[in-house]
């Protein structure tokens, strides 16, 4: 009775693979090669299940064929139908529309409704490569200053200078001191430049605070009506550009 005690209290404390060698150290008939038989099945058996994940504990295993999982779209894609160009880096408004982004192709769009068929036609595909901010004043300062183009300098001999926004700068400079250029392309790199620098570095980003194309850095001296009204037609147009951005 004792040594049946013992045994259960060795049990206790022994795992499984212990306790079947405990168990075959108490057969007396072939004892020691019945343990060593035991200990090489359980090792066996461990190892079988090891390399199964323990399949044998676990339910029937479901596979699938590799075709019907879910397919990941690549990380880089053309859409072509629509044009609409798509990468690892896009992200809200900075798709491409050949080379403009969505925002400067809406602007575009509103400025061909605005231009029509004035002089200024001519420099749409550049100015809707600017910055939207500098395109918007683009149009909207050539529509007040000149109606588009429609009444703008000329240099000595009659010819268009492209100056459609009353610029005064060093650039070949007629008689009255308004700036001279020698193509669309020129006027609007000139003139898109300044624009830029008051809206983004001067941060006159709005059409009271643009009215220092006006007037300069103190409007005080002009006359206040037209100071006013040159603000209101500017920010009319600067909206209808920006609308729907």
């Amino acid at each position: 009775m004792a040594k049946y005690k013992q045994n259960l209290e060795i049990n206790k404390k022994l795992t499984l693979v212990g306790r079947f060698v405990h168990w075959a150290d108490g057969v007396e008939v072939n004892g020691k090669v019945l343990k060593l038989s035991v200990l090489i099945w359980m090792a066996a058996f461990a190892i079988g299940q090891q390399k199964t994940n323990w399949q044998i504990l676990r339910g029937e295993k479901v596979v699938r064929a590799e075709s019907e999982l879910p397919q990941l779209a690549p990380a880089k894609e053309v859409m072509q139908n629509n044009n609409l160009q798509c990468g690892e880096k896009a992200v809200a408004k900075t798709f491409a529309i050949g080379k403009l982004s969505l925002d400067q192709f809406t602007i575009k769009k509103n400025m061909e409704n605005i231009i029509a068929d004035k002089p200024m036609q001519q420099m749409i595909a550049a100015v809707s490569q600017r910055d939207t901010q500098t395109a918007s004043y683009l149009v909207a300062i050539a529509k007040k200053e000149s109606n588009l183009g429609k009444f703008s300098p000329k240099d000595a001999d009659g010819k268009e200078c492209f100056n459609y926004w009353g610029f005064r700068g060093s650039q070949n400079t007629t008689k009255s001191g308004y700036s001279c250029f020698a193509s669309p392309e020129e006027a609007v790199a000139v003139v898109g430049d300044r624009i830029q620098y008051l809206t983004q570095i001067g941060k006159y980003d709005t059409p009271q605070k643009m009215s220092v194309w006006k007037c300069g850095f103190d409007c005080s001296w002009d006359n206040p009506a037209a100071v006013k009204k040159w603000i209101t037609d500017v920010g009319y147009y600067h909206a209808k550009l920006t609308d729907n951005l």
